[in-house]
């Protein structure tokens, strides 16, 4: 099995297009995919906007097998698949693992357990030996996502993380998405600095992940090492140049005024993509590219109005977009 490393960047996770029977469309998808990786972006799939919980174990493997075969074809060997493992249990977790493994994902991502969540929440240590637990079983290295909102209010704090990741040397990552993300980066990396043992104990160092582009120039500046974000289905180029000027040093003031400008329309459709979620992304997607807009049952599509409004709101980031694929 080829292991490919995780590298910083922009990690995007991808929308699972349906046709007019609910059943996957592998022809949007692969022209979806094929649009963000030849941008030197890395696919996530099988995550919440990937409708994870909307496919069947059968249906997860088949998309990360057609990912894989459709990256190399497109002569992008070296581009490695993330996939959202997070089961009910512990034994689901660890089974969606080494089936991604066996079917060509590089890493899997693991949200926090939703069922249970009080029960959960009422010992911290529950969470840290689930994650202890899902890593020993893992033959991939695991990300650990910190989303409260998908995982029943649950926040990992700090201290938490930090005893997972000291234990868990198959955790090779954390997506933050959550409150004080910035404050938890900072603690975060000023423990992996201080501890050789962390990155010395990994086939790559650790990865600290943005949940949203909305910050991601504090975030770098703060010791980040990339974002994983939606917004990059819509605005692919504009977010690409983002993260190389974000990476050069040093700015021009040419440069430094487009960075500063770039990100800042990225900040403001993330305040407008995030409360939509996969519903607003895929009315979107459709009207940019005539992808299926239907999520699976019993989520339904944005009504017209919804959408447009929706899109409106996305002018300025889809002006960005079209600006830079002209230059």
């Amino acid at each position: 099995m080829v292991q490919r490393a995780l590298r910083p960047g922009v990690y995007v996770p991808l929308p699972t297009f349906f046709d007019e029977n609910q059943e996957i469309d592998y022809f949007s998808y692969k022209e979806h995919l094929l649009n963000l990786a030849t941008k030197g972006m890395v696919p996530v799939c099988a995550g919440s906007l990937g409708e994870a919980v909307h496919l069947s174990f059968d249906e997860r493997i088949a998309l990360i097998q057609f990912i894989r075969v459709t990256l190399d074809e497109a002569d992008l060997t070296s581009t490695p698949i993330v996939v959202g493992v997070g089961g009910l249990s512990t034994r689901e977790t660890i089974e969606l693992a080494r089936a991604a493994a066996k079917s060509g994902a590089d890493a899997g991502m693991v949200i926090p357990p939703a069922y249970y969540a009080a029960s959960l929440s009422a010992d911290a240590q529950q969470v840290i030996q689930y994650y202890i637990d899902i890593c020993e079983g893992s033959p991939i290295p695991l990300l650990l996502y910190n989303f409260p909102t998908n995982a029943g209010g649950q926040d990992m704090p700090s201290a938490v993380i930090s005893e997972i990741i000291k234990k868990a040397p198959n955790l090779c990552g954390v997506k933050l998405t959550c409150g004080d993300s910035i404050g938890k980066l900072v603690r975060l990396n000023a423990e992996i600095q201080g501890d050789p043992n962390i990155n010395g104990a990994r086939p790559f160092p650790f990865l600290l992940l943005d949940g949203l582009i909305a910050d991601l120039a504090p975030w770098v500046q703060c010791g980040g090492h990339g974002t994983v974000s939606g917004i990059p289905n819509f605005a692919p180029t504009a977010s690409t140049r983002l993260w190389e000027l974000l990476n050069t040093h040093p700015l021009t003031p040419e440069e430094a005024t487009e960075c500063a400008r770039l990100q800042a329309i990225l900040s403001n459709a993330d305040v407008v993509a995030v409360p939509g979620g996969i519903r607003a992304m895929k009315y979107a997607l459709h009207k940019m590219h005539g992808y299926g807009m239907a999520p699976r049952k019993p989520l339904l599509p944005l009504k017209e109005s919804e959408g447009q409004d929706f899109m409106n709101a996305l002018r300025e980031l889809i002006d960005l977009e079209a600006e830079y694929i002209r230059k």
